[in-house]
């Protein structure tokens, strides 16, 4: 075994006979290890922002149900360096004693080289999933993350219950959606192009296009990030959106409404005009589920 997949399967977690191995470490490192994966980590250095604590929420709904609590982020983000995983650092560059002031982390050398690379990003994960999480957990993350269940006497022994094991599979689909729809548009509303992101949350929601009680679809170009009240716009049918050449002209169902506001913030001012990708959105919606949402609302 290469010497950084020996030392993350080797991590300082804590365990307890209710709630077993602590999963804040492991989960921590997945959600860098997707980070660098999406780009967003070019350098080595990991920043405590929305993108980091958003997708490790995500994860962490995953394993609630064992620990019955809200995690406490920090906790690993500063913890890891006790593993050697990364320096510690204050928001300013000074070396940080404290997960209360730990805003910065710097990657090992060796460990961010080797996570560059697809093939060892695979072996961390499967070696985080196996080591750290129950069966049930594993099935999830493992569907979460786009591979294939372990083939263990434990997991197996899931299988048994198909229905079980197959909502465990979609519970973890489910899971990477928010990331990576959030992730892909940059946090920022496709219908406004507003952004307003805090260190630890942000405004806009993933929504699905095709309505996710119909189609079961979790693929992230079936998303949109939005802002609230642009979200339940949408699934009133308000507005919706058309392909054209390369852009998306939003399309805005005047007829179907009334608005007045005081500072001249109108839906109907929008028509035509196109959607709104951050110059570091990754992500763009499927034609297709934009023409089942014209249909569905008959726009």
């Amino acid at each position: 075994m290469p010497p950084w997949l020996s030392r993350l399967a080797t991590l300082k977690a804590a365990r307890t006979a209710a709630r077993g191995i602590a999963p804040h470490k492991p989960l921590m490192l997945l959600t860098v290890i997707d980070l660098i994966e999406s780009g967003d980590v070019p350098d080595g250095w990991v920043r405590y922002d929305v993108r980091l604590v958003s997708r490790f929420r995500d994860y962490w709904e995953l394993v609630q149900e064992r620990q019955r609590n809200a995690p406490d982020i920090p906790m690993p983000f500063h913890a890891l360096g006790g593993d050697g995983v990364w320096q510690r650092f204050t928001r300013d560059g000074q070396p940080s004693l404290a997960k209360a002031t730990t805003r910065l982390c710097l990657l090992d050398p060796e460990l961010f080289d080797a996570l560059r690379h697809p093939a060892f990003r695979r072996q961390a994960r499967e070696t985080l999933i196996a080591i750290y999480f129950t069966p049930r957990e594993q099935v999830m993350l493992s569907a979460r993350l786009g591979l294939p269940a372990s083939r263990s006497a434990a997991v197996e022994a899931l299988r048994a219950d198909a229905d079980a094991f197959r909502a465990s599979q979609r519970k973890g689909r489910d899971s990477r959606f928010k990331s990576d729809v959030l992730g892909g548009y940059y946090f920022t509303c496709a219908l406004t192009g507003y952004r307003l992101d805090t260190e630890s949350s942000s405004i806009v929601q993933a929504a699905h296009i095709h309505q996710h009680a119909v189609s079961g679809n979790d693929d992230p170009r079936n998303g949109l990030a939005l802002t609230p009240d642009a979200h339940w716009m949408f699934d009133a049918g308000l507005w919706t959106a058309l392909p054209k050449g390369d852009h998306f002209l939003i399309h805005v169902a005047k007829p179907r409404f009334t608005e007045a506001s005081p500072h001249g913030r109108f839906l109907s001012d929008l028509h035509d005009q196109p959607l709104h990708f951050h110059d570091h959105a990754r992500l763009r919606p499927e034609a297709a589920h934009l023409a089942w949402h014209r249909s569905r609302h008959r726009i």
